[in-house]
């Protein structure tokens, strides 16, 4: 008989907060929870917080900073991740690991996106920009609650944070978490070695080399050559929320519905985490309630489209602002508005020269609703590919547009076209306008970024960033 899987089991948090928090819920009686979150430290955040007194967590949408910091205090003066920082002449905290997870009880959904370290944005309050994981360092929590919502506007109800040598700890409770290697891997930075192809239980200080790991390289059989995964820290991205769902089916096939695990690992969750102080035990409770159904493949994951850049001598990433909005979005809990032919201005040109071709086609346009503000002829009138330029901001209304042309078109953002519309230039391929519109396709300009198109809520990334380990896992055994 199949049992009934248990809150921890559902909930995932952050590659540095794994298992911490949700198995209080599992243990099934509030002064138990009660007793052992009294223990845990706490930090007061009262102004960056939503602090919303009549939330129903059972019911209500609420979004949970998780973060990881590399302060690396109480880790062992040999560990490779201490002396990184020591060399580097790096103090103070920093946030090495920022996500953000929406939970929606009402539609039984957990959604987690990533922000890489690198990102390049205001610091709120200072009036200088820099690198986002540098917030921690310039005001601690506060300041990067308060950074992620002058950037973002999204709003945050609770925070999280464990540190490294924890997260060790935390690893080791549930037996180490297993991953198939498909070569030889390593980061001198972070002390990770994996001597040959396999599958492999990473113990805590492996898992946290593994999970840290920017200067992935792993071994090229048919070169005889190491090989760098280029994406530094988006790779890194990708291969720490593989490893959240691999960690949670470790925690299931190691016993933690055994009350013995469990409260170990609640124990070691003690010492591993800091949480804002209105975060309670009825909460994780009443949450835990919720999603008794939800599993591990159902987590959402998002990943922010960038684009590599440098300031001065250090590299940085940039975000895609207008790819970005949907995933944004999401986490904001804007539902994307329904976008219809009369929202979008559009003017049409005769691309090919066929008499009549911009007035008869901005007719058939008009016929269906669109606003059509001109037509007329390209000054080249042999265009073989039917286009449609639009400014950043206007793509919902060109991904609309195209659908309604039989042939379809090539999407081209041009920020250089103006007032607001969205150019048609018909080409020898074009085959006329369609009554009614194809279905929504998801077009993506940077790996691992869906794009919305007009009612659709964005779609989890399937693309990924980097080197993710366990593709060719023979027998798909590693689990």
């Amino acid at each position: 008989m199949k049992l009934r899987r248990t809150w921890p089991q559902r909930l995932l948090l952050s590659i540095n907060v794994i298992l911490v928090l949700c198995c209080f819920a599992a243990a099934g009686g509030l002064a138990y929870v009660d007793s052992k979150t009294s223990q845990i430290q706490h930090i007061h955040l009262s102004q960056g917080l939503t602090g919303r007194p009549d939330a129903d967590v059972s019911r209500d949408p609420i979004n949970v900073l998780l973060v990881g910091v590399d302060s690396a205090d109480g880790l062992d003066s040999a560990d490779p991740v201490r002396s990184e920082r020591d060399a580097t002449g790096v103090s103070g905290m920093r946030s090495d690991t920022i996500m953000v997870m929406r939970i929606m009880p009402a539609e039984g959904r957990v959604a987690l996106v990533s922000f890489p370290r690198d990102l390049w944005l205001e610091i709120a309050d200072t009036g200088r920009k820099d690198k986002i994981n540098a917030a921690m360092f310039y005001g601690g929590p506060q300041q990067l609650i308060d950074t992620i919502w002058s950037n973002y506007r999204i709003p945050l109800d609770h925070y999280v944070q464990v540190d490294f040598a924890q997260f060790q700890k935390l690893v080791d409770v549930v037996g180490g978490v297993k991953v198939y290697f498909d070569a030889a891997a390593r980061d001198e930075y972070t002390g990770l070695d994996i001597a040959e192809p396999g599958c492999y239980t990473l113990g805590g200080p492996q898992a946290l080399a593994y999970a840290r790991s920017r200067y992935y390289e792993y071994y090229d059989e048919e070169t005889g050559r190491w090989k760098s995964d280029p994406t530094s820290d988006l790779g890194r991205i990708s291969r720490q929320q593989d490893f959240i769902r691999r960690a949670l089916s470790r925690a299931v096939s190691k016993g933690i519905r055994n009350p013995l695990t469990l409260n170990q690992l609640v124990n070691t969750g003690l010492g591993a985490v800091v949480l804002d102080d209105g975060l309670s035990a009825s909460d994780l409770i009443a949450l835990g309630t919720r999603f008794r159904s939800f599993e591990p493949e159902q987590l959402e994951t998002y990943a922010l489209p960038v684009l590599l850049d440098m300031v001065g001598d250090a590299s940085v990433v940039r975000l895609v602002d207008s790819q970005a909005a949907p995933i944004l979005d999401l986490f904001r809990g804007v539902r994307p508005q329904e976008l219809g032919p009369a929202d979008v201005a559009i003017r049409v040109l005769n691309g090919t020269g066929r008499p009549l071709e911009g007035k008869t086609t901005g007719d058939a346009l008009a016929g269906v609703g669109f606003d059509l503000a001109g037509v007329g002829d390209t000054t080249v009138q042999n265009v073989t590919r039917t286009g449609i330029r639009f400014a950043p901001k206007q793509r919902p209304g060109a991904e609309l547009l195209v659908r309604y042309l039989a042939a379809g078109a090539t999407l081209v953002e041009d920020p250089t076209v103006t007032d607001g519309l969205v150019e048609l230039t018909t080409g020898a391929d074009y085959r006329g306008v369609l009554t009614s519109p194809a279905v929504a396709t998801t077009t993506t300009a940077v790996p691992g970024a869906p794009l919305s198109t007009t009612t659709a809520l964005p779609a989890p990334s399937t693309t990924r960033y980097g080197v993710v380990p366990g593709a060719n896992d023979p027998a798909a055994s590693c689990r």
